[in-house]
């Protein structure tokens, strides 16, 4: 992989003024937070992404809430957002449509690329149209009356049709009967969540973390097991909560190819975004791939699996955050010119 990433530019580094979206966007200052009980290193992961910007010589103000970004009172030029969960249907892509609405560029995707990432169903879709396998689904609606089981064999595994970090996903979420099945489904009913019905592919989890750029960088492939039954991945385990996960990078060879190529061909379909990580499932017993979905916006800590990828490609951390950035402004590069000078007229 070509290890010449992108800079930031003298005259966009003097004007950015950026404001950063996330749940615990640390003030100037503040000690360096604990693992939270529910959100586990969330609030450490918005901490470090905040001192990475501002190592880089940028001014950043923060912002913790879709209600402080919708009355803003300072001038920022580009809002880089972690915000990925708000308590408010759809809250990722109302980011981005809002920054559009303010003509201020973003982090992340336009909002219907955005729209179809978060939405497992579509990206199905998606990938069967590419010729990019997955498993067998169903989908179950928010409301409304139950499906039956699927006519694919179980057990099944239940999933948020919409969303990311496996949030929703427990070790319930595996289920053999219709009974437990349905008692699942009822259960995101009421709490008001559409859910994906999906076969069940016990085996290993393998990420494809890209950045964006004129040619898209694939930084490698990493292979993340997990000692839950089937090999399942939960929320809890992502937050860092619990144990029982670990990461390696896979090793060259046609897997890694095969990886790398399915990767690709969809983010030629996606385009424009400024980082994704495309997740795909290897069957333990057959070694067949399933595409599972991809992430915009996904974490950039130095705990993820795109830092991850990007340590065993030789990259830095705020290396690989300044290439993000860059990319970000060339592909809103008509935007970023128009909010660069109002800033400049505000000062």
């Amino acid at each position: 992989m070509p290890h010449d990433l992108l800079k930031l530019t003298p005259t966009q580094r003097e004007r950015l003024d950026v404001l950063f979206l996330a749940q615990y966007a640390p003030d100037p200052g503040a000690p360096w937070p604990e693992l939270h009980p529910e959100h586990g290193v969330l609030p450490r992961y918005n901490h470090e992404l905040f001192h990475t910007l501002t190592g880089l010589g940028l001014r950043c103000t923060p912002c913790r809430s879709l209600e402080d970004l919708v009355h803003i009172r300072s001038e920022p030029n580009y809002v880089f957002t972690l915000l990925n969960r708000a308590p408010v249907r759809n809250s990722e892509v109302f980011t981005s449509a809002f920054c559009e609405w303010l003509q201020v560029p973003y982090l992340g995707a336009p909002p219907n690329i955005r729209a179809l990432a978060e939405d497992k169903h579509l990206t199905k879709l998606m990938a069967r149209a590419l010729g990019i396998p997955t498993a067998p689904w169903v989908t179950c609606p928010a409301e409304g009356k139950l499906p039956p089981a699927p006519d694919f064999r179980g057990p099944w595994i239940i999933k948020p049709r919409f969303g990311a970090a496996s949030v929703g996903i427990s070790e319930d979420s595996i289920q053999e009967t219709e009974a437990g099945l349905h008692a699942r489904l009822r259960l995101f009913q009421d709490l008001g969540q559409a859910c994906i019905v999906e076969a069940l592919v016990p085996g290993v989890d393998l990420t494809v973390p890209v950045l964006g750029g004129e040619e898209p960088l694939v930084l490698g492939v990493a292979e993340e097991t997990s000692s839950l039954p089937h090999g399942i991945v939960t929320h809890r385990q992502k937050r860092l909560l619990d144990g029982g996960r670990e990461r390696r990078m896979a090793p060259h060879g046609p897997l890694s190819e095969t990886l790398r190529t399915y990767a690709l061909r969809l983010c030629a379909a996606v385009r424009d975004f400024d980082y994704l990580r495309v997740d795909f499932r290897l069957h333990r017993d057959t070694g067949e791939l399933f595409l599972l979905e991809f992430n915009i916006g996904c974490n950039l800590g130095s705990h993820a699996a795109v830092m991850f990828t990007a340590r065993a490609a030789g990259l830095k951390q705020a290396d690989v955050i300044e290439h993000i950035l860059r990319h970000s402004l060339d592909r809103q590069g008509r935007m970023w010119r128009h909010a660069a000078a109002r800033t400049e007229v505000t000062r």
